[in-house]
């Protein structure tokens, strides 16, 4: 009897600890949560409704476009006056992964870079942005609260989720994007409550200040084979678009850096190219990020070339040396393309380019549930089944592509093989997907 009194008071002793251990983390998480969510819930409002502004003030005042790369000098002089040259959102992930510190003149280096690219035009999204910012503001809080290596790969995860879901009203989405897009494959649990606290309040904040959450009204055609059917062609040319963009991006990359090596002239010389272009096609169409564009696909409203012209203004636009980001594109590329190929395929247009949209942006970041989650968040939940049947495909059939070099994907997207790869290097048919 004695024994069994001593084993119930360690066991309980053992519990208590347990549980006193449980609670002072997750209050202290919850707490470090709660400063990100407000933190890039009042940045992200604030950089989401100065790009809307220039916008705005760009397409009421079209002569802005002339002076594109006078803005890419400006931001060539800025990131080398900051000495953040060559820093992106491969960094981010690095540090996000390594839990590294960040330079903090990123933020307002990518900040007012992006803005200028989209004061005058340049083709280009905010969402990598956002994720430098995210990810830098977080960093910088993760110091002030002295947290340790790993940890701070943990914030800086949040703040990235955070920011993302302060630019687009989409928590859900975001926090699962800011989970699971470091290590493809892999599903950081840690992150999934703190990640999610800040990303609600980040919303939360960003819409009480003035920013605007990305909702299209959808008619969703209800289940069924035949439907699912055609849903699965679009799926499988989604998955193959999404790679023809991200060889665009590395092929634009290669031509500036095989024949333009001063970043002066190369900025100049995709700004002229823009213009150029813009001119010849007589639209502002694929200027900015083209959320107007990505409206009207919705409303099955889109030229049958747009998909295409997006792809080669981004490429000029991003790998010249403008910032952004490369995720808004994607929702524009999959949206015209997908409302093109349901026209073909008797898919509702709108709908096409709703599935299109979330298909291009999941093929592109290596991504599964994130995209399916913001298609219930931007869409609503009706539609869930085509729309997972979209991502899965185009998570699948895209391969090893991705816009992320600096990710890592841990497991075989054919075999239950662990593979541990960067995108862009590996290839289906290697030694993990035979075994």
């Amino acid at each position: 009897m004695h024994e069994i009194l001593e084993y119930l008071k360690e066991t309980t002793d053992t519990y208590e600890h347990r549980i006193h251990y449980y609670i002072i983390e997750g209050f202290r998480w919850l707490a470090i949560s709660l400063v990100v969510g407000v933190v890039c819930g009042v940045v992200g409002s604030l950089f989401a409704q100065s790009v809307t502004y220039v916008t705005t003030l760009r397409m009421a005042h079209p002569w802005l476009l002339y002076f594109l790369p006078i803005a890419g000098i400006v931001t060539v002089f800025m990131y080398h006056s900051f000495k953040v040259s060559g820093k992106g959102t491969n960094d981010i992930i690095d540090a996000a992964r390594e839990g590294e510190k960040l330079p903090f003149l990123l933020i307002p280096a990518i900040f007012i870079g992006t803005v200028l690219t989209h004061l005058c035009g340049g083709s280009a999204g905010r969402e990598g942005a956002a994720l430098q910012i995210g990810g830098d503001l977080a960093n910088g809080v993760g110091r002030l609260f002295k947290l340790n290596k790993k940890q701070m790969g943990i914030i800086t995860r949040i703040g990235m989720a955070a920011f993302f879901s302060a630019l687009f009203g989409t928590p859900v989405a975001a926090a699962a994007f800011g989970t699971m897009m470091i290590n493809v494959g892999s599903i950081s649990y840690m992150v999934i409550f703190p990640g999610l606290i800040a990303s609600i309040l980040a919303c939360d904040l960003s819409l009480r200040l003035g920013a605007t959450a990305v909702r299209f009204p959808l008619h969703i055609p209800a289940f069924h084979s035949l439907m699912s059917v055609r849903v699965i062609i679009l799926s499988l040319a989604c998955a193959i678009i999404s790679v023809f963009f991200i060889k665009m991006l590395y092929l634009g990359r290669y031509l500036y850096g095989r024949y333009i090596k001063n970043h002066y002239i190369r900025i100049i010389v995709g700004g002229c190219l823009i213009i150029a272009l813009t001119t010849l096609l007589k639209t502002t169409d694929y200027n900015g990020a083209g959320m107007n564009v990505i409206g009207e696909a919705m409303k099955g409203h889109v030229h049958p070339a747009a998909f295409f012209w997006k792809i080669l203004f981004t490429s000029i636009t991003l790998e010249a040396g403008y910032k952004g980001g490369e995720v808004v594109p994607s929702f524009f590329i999959g949206a015209t393309f997908g409302c093109l190929m349901g026209k073909l395929l008797g898919i509702p247009a709108g709908f096409g380019a709703a599935l299109g949209m979330v298909g291009v942006f999941g093929a592109a970041t290596n991504s599964f549930l994130a995209p399916v989650f913001l298609a219930v968040e931007v869409f609503g939940g009706d539609g869930i089944l085509y729309f997972a049947l979209c991502c899965i495909i185009c998570y699948i059939f895209s391969g090893y592509s991705g816009l992320y070099s600096s990710q890592r994907i841990i497991y075989s997207k054919l075999n239950a093989s662990r593979i541990d790869a960067s995108p862009n290097t590996y290839h289906t048919g290697d030694r993990g997907d035979l075994d």
